[in-house]
């Protein structure tokens, strides 16, 4: 009896993809382009900037152009001017009135570009008896000083003949207490104050809950600033960022709704979509309809703009002579950026981090059908072999049969016996440390949970504003940790998101620091505790998810016992010259599903087999309210 074709190239395509899939398994050496860390201020409560750094964040924009970025979140100008001065940050999304302080101060920085226009509106009670602005002379306002609310506020004073300093009680208030201030209530006065200083998205939230009405208002300029020394160590990843927060702009434009909604759930300020949209159309690139429309530029009316905070910070005394903001305008970077887009082509950025309500509807409509051509090929691979090693053994023990010296059936039998029951032991095992590894991610998992819990809980405890910065930075430490669980299986992936979780975590232990060597108290104690316990489960996570793992020596000689088991079986058929067709076909698709279940039990974020995220989206819910 002849071996026939078609067993043949089942058998050859079999092996060939068996080759195909060590040849993959076995990890290759792959040279990384040199990668630029680069450490981005931006304000909480501010828009449009606010969406921006969303799609900076959320998008692979610039891991594709080879940065690695930290977003810093500040409350308001003057904490991200100090930190600026410092060195903690690269990068400064900022009011011209904070540039110009920081300037003052002895910053080195550059202005590269407009982010964008913003109002800044002076506010009152929506039943307030105050009707114009001279109605404030002996009234108190609240504003955070040194902000483009607190210019708005002294100039439109100056305008109505009333003395800042005398006829008006100019209060300095964080921005984050005046929104908890107006959310509180008052429809004549907010407690102790008649009026307050605020920008956008704040300025469209409060008149669409009827909760405040503007007396005044004027425009303001949004800022791109770089460092010097940033710009002199790495000029072309600045030119790359530029390009970077034009493609933002373009990608806001095209998924306005997803983009608020992403801003919407990481501020928690209560902002609404209507509130983003009326803000952002501000800026003249709301209306961009292509990546070449977008224009950064700082044209005449922002230099203006620039001038005109100059010399409010110089009479109000910010600053002891006149910044001469102009000459730290410097837009050749820009140019660079923008022929650099011109004459090539940006594909749309690919979303890392989905918000928790986008990752539940994918849940949703996807279901657990979740499965790639990896898991599918190792099913086909497994069958072919199988099938064809049964063949193969049949073949050859039909020969035997014809022989003059015929094999012995019983001695068969039993090496056959033998080797099965040596098959089934190896099964067992690795079918023991598959599923022993889904439960270590699973506790992982859970201990994760609880451990953010409670460092969101204990943050309560530590003052403003420290415990809005800290809670705000857990929110976003949340969502890269729902979403780390699906990029195990791709290292670039796993690579972005482990070194976002790290530059949060990183900052939430500063702060805890800073706490600590201001006062020794037992409260920041607890607090520094659950920041250890967050890393040690992170650390957890990220091993048993994409460390630990089946070897791939396992597997290659899991699959070659399987043959050679599977050949003596079909030799022993071959001999008694009586075998089952549809029972042998039962026994192969039977073999190649407990192989490929045990190989999606070891390939978390790849198969069919995912651990339910729900715990952390629940977190994340619970943290939201």
């Amino acid at each position: 009896m002849k071996l026939k074709p078609l067993t043949a190239v089942l058998s050859l395509v079999g092996l060939l993809l068996l080759a195909i899939l060590i040849a993959n398994l076995i990890p290759s050496a792959k040279s990384q382009q040199q990668r630029v860390p680069i450490r981005i201020g931006w304000q909480l409560a501010t828009s449009t900037q606010g969406q921006i750094v969303e799609v900076l964040k959320r998008t692979n924009l610039l891991d594709k152009l080879g940065l690695d970025p930290t977003f810093v979140p500040f409350s308001y100008g003057e904490p991200e001017v100090a930190a600026a001065l410092a060195g903690g940050i690269d990068v400064m999304f900022s009011s011209g009135q904070s540039v110009n302080n920081l300037l003052a101060k002895g910053g080195k920085w550059k202005i590269l570009g407009r982010l964008h226009y913003i109002p800044a509106a002076l506010m009152v009670p929506p039943e307030s008896p105050i009707k114009d602005i001279k109605d404030l002379r002996g009234k108190t306002i609240a504003c955070t000083f040194g902000t483009i609310g607190h210019r708005e506020v002294t100039l439109k004073e100056q305008e109505a003949g009333l003395n800042p300093e005398k006829d008006v009680n100019n209060v300095d208030v964080d921005n984050l207490e005046i929104q908890k201030m107006v959310a509180a209530g008052g429809r004549e006065k907010w407690g102790k104050y008649d009026a307050i200083a605020v920008w956008e998205p704040d300025i469209s939230l409060f008149q669409a809950e009827g909760s405040a009405r503007v007396l005044s208002s004027h425009q303001a300029l949004y800022l791109v600033s770089v460092s010097d020394k940033f710009i002199a160590n790495h000029r072309e990843a600045a030119v790359k960022f530029l390009q970077a927060v034009a493609q933002s702009w373009q990608f806001f434009n095209q998924s306005r709704e997803r983009v608020n909604q992403w801003y919407i759930d990481d501020s928690q300020f209560g902002f609404t979509s209507a509130s983003l949209t009326s803000a952002a159309k501000q800026d003249p690139n709301f209306n961009a309809k292509s990546l070449a429309d977008v224009d950064l530029q700082v044209n005449d009316e922002g230099l203006r703009i620039l001038d005109m905070g100059a010399k409010w910070a110089q009479d109000h005394g910010y600053t002891k002579t006149l910044v001469p903001i102009r000459q730290a305008v410097d837009q050749s970077l820009l140019s660079e950026a923008t022929k650099g887009i011109s004459s090539g082509q940006f594909a749309k950025p690919d979303v890392i981090l989905p918000s928790t309500r986008e990752v539940a509807l994918q849940d949703d409509e996807t279901g657990d059908f979740l499965g790639s051509v990896p898991l599918w090929g190792i099913f086909v691979l497994q069958v072919l072999l199988t099938f064809g090693a049964i063949e193969v053994g049949h073949w050859l023990g039909y020969r035997r049969s014809r022989l003059s010296e015929r094999e012995s059936e019983s001695a068969v039998s039993a090496v056959s016996g033998a080797v099965l029951a040596l098959l089934a032991f190896v099964l067992a095992l690795t079918f023991g440390a598959a599923a022993s590894r889904f439960d270590l991610r699973r506790d992982a998992l859970m201990g994760d949970v609880n451990a953010i819990q409670k460092t969101y809980m204990r943050a309560g405890l530590v003052p403003e504003p420290y415990r809005t910065l800290t809670r705000s930075l857990l929110r976003d430490y949340v969502e890269i940790r729902m979403s780390i669980g699906d990029v195990y299986a791709d290292p670039e992936q796993l690579r972005v998101l482990r070194a976002r979780t790290a530059a949060i975590t990183n900052m939430i232990w500063a702060q805890a620091e800073e706490l600590s060597a201001r006062d020794k108290n037992d409260i920041y104690a607890l607090f520094s505790e659950g920041i250890t316990e967050m890393v040690e489960y992170q650390n957890k996570r990220v091993a048993f998810g994409a460390n630990f793992r089946i070897p791939t020596f396992v597997w290659v000689i899991l699959m070659l016992a399987s043959c050679i088991s599977m050949f003596i079986m079909g030799f022993q058929f071959g001999l008694s010259g009586k075998r089952s067709f549809p029972a042998q076909l039962a026994l192969v698709l039977t073999f190649a599903l407990v192989i490929q279940l045990i190989y999606d039990l070891d390939s978390p974020g790849k198969g069919y087999i995912h651990l339910n995220q729900q715990p952390m989206i629940d977190l994340y819910q619970s943290l939201s309210k």
